[in-house]
């Protein structure tokens, strides 16, 4: 940390010589520098960051003396860095590389809209891609602000409408991004966006398993690419068209319940992942309810599989109790960490997995009609047979 000394040391030079050159990289310590130039950004200060956890912490940052910043920095490896103005929310996510020297030309009014003058292919390709994922963000908040102006209006055909937008907008969003994923397979880039495909919800790991086989050999050696493999590997056993994992965890009452044995009670199996504290399965629950009343005496059978906290077992009886959900429940009551939903690659919830008679997937997250649609669809095939 500078003295004050220094400081008004610094200070005065600035004051008394203003047209003096700002610092070079040789004044940073480190195997990697980020310079670039910041018009009228005399006396602001210019961060880099890492997320620790979800916390930024600063590598490095330079005061302003004039429109130059340089910073400086070690890395073992490719890193996510994020460019930030101090006090300000703004962030510009960037792919360094060891030894790299990133040269940025900062917008001051968005630093989204900064433009990196020069950097290595993976600096580059990863630039790209962000600006494509701001177009992304662009299109989900516009369809939102229309989502809550007809909620307001309490106009439900538009409600309906804008929900079928934002479905078909979510499942190109995840189209184009397998597309840029092939694009990249050179770089860094590719690894990156594999590993962000695999969060999604209802990606295929069959076509994402494909494309990490089409990797460049340094790109799958990458962490980016390596954790997108470990879920790969995971959620192919979880694929449609595979049989479901077998499973046991505890009811409401503390007795073991197996999945292959309400499988043998049942035509159709859904198994539902949900929790007390989710805003979006409690409100999707009247729906499920009334397709359960509907079905369940031609065979279909719900296995609800709760993510409650430790602690909250009450919670989730309440929550069983208040919604009138008259079927199946377990919960190791472990959160994220449940074994369950990890073992089914569960990342968000609600998620559900529609089984045939034979334990096999025949369809993942499906919703309302959709959902009816297949249960009945099942349970025809099943009176086929």
């Amino acid at each position: 940390m500078k003295t004050l000394r220094f400081f008004l040391l610094a200070l005065t030079l600035t004051l008394f010589i203003p047209s003096c050159q700002h610092h070079s990289t040789k004044d940073k310590p480190g195997n990697t520098h980020i310079t670039g130039t910041f018009k009228d950004g005399k006396g602001k200060v210019v961060a880099v960051q890492r997320m620790q956890g979800r916390q930024p912490v600063v590598v490095d940052k330079d005061s302003l003396t004039g429109d130059d910043f340089v910073l400086g920095f070690d890395l073992k490896h490719p890193e996510i860095l994020y460019l930030n103005i101090q006090g300000t929310r703004q962030f510009l996510p960037v792919l360094a590389t060891p030894g790299q020297n990133l040269e940025i030309n900062i917008d001051g009014q968005n630093i989204r809209n900064s433009k990196i003058e020069k950097g290595d292919r993976n600096a580059m390709a990863f630039a790209g891609f962000m600006k494509k994922l701001d177009e992304y963000s662009k299109a989900s908040k516009d369809l939102e602000n229309r989502y809550r102006q007809a909620i307001q209006k309490n106009d439900q055909d538009a409600v309906k409408q804008i929900q079928q937008d934002y479905e078909k907008q979510q499942q190109q969003r995840v189209q184009d991004m397998f597309s840029l994923a092939e694009k990249n397979k050179d770089n860094l880039t590719g690894g990156i966006i594999l590993q962000m495909i695999t969060y999604e919800q209802d990606y295929d790991p069959k076509r994402a398993k494909n494309i990490y086989d089409q990797l460049a050999p340094e790109v799958q050696k990458s962490s980016y690419a390596q954790d997108a493999l470990t879920k790969i590997q995971r959620d192919l056993t979880t694929a449609i068209g595979q049989k479901a994992p077998d499973f046991e965890a505890p009811d409401p009452n503390g007795k073991p319940i197996r999945m292959s044995d309400i499988l043998k009670k049942s035509k159709v199996l859904v198994i539902d992942f949900w929790a007390s504290w989710c805003r979006p399965c409690r409100r999707e629950n009247p729906y499920v309810v009334q397709i359960y009343k509907k079905y369940h005496n031609k065979g279909l059978n719900i296995l609800s599989v709760s993510l409650d906290r430790p602690g909250a077992k009450d919670k989730w009886l309440k929550a069983i109790k208040d919604d009138g959900l008259d079927w199946y429940h377990v919960s190791n009551l472990k959160f994220w960490q449940d074994p369950v939903a990890r073992q089914y690659g569960v990342q968000s919830i609600p998620a559900t997995f529609i089984l045939d008679a034979n334990g096999v997937i025949r369809a993942k997250n499906l919703r309302r009609d959709k959902l009816e649609a297949k249960i009945k669809e099942l349970l025809d095939e099943a009176n086929k047979k």
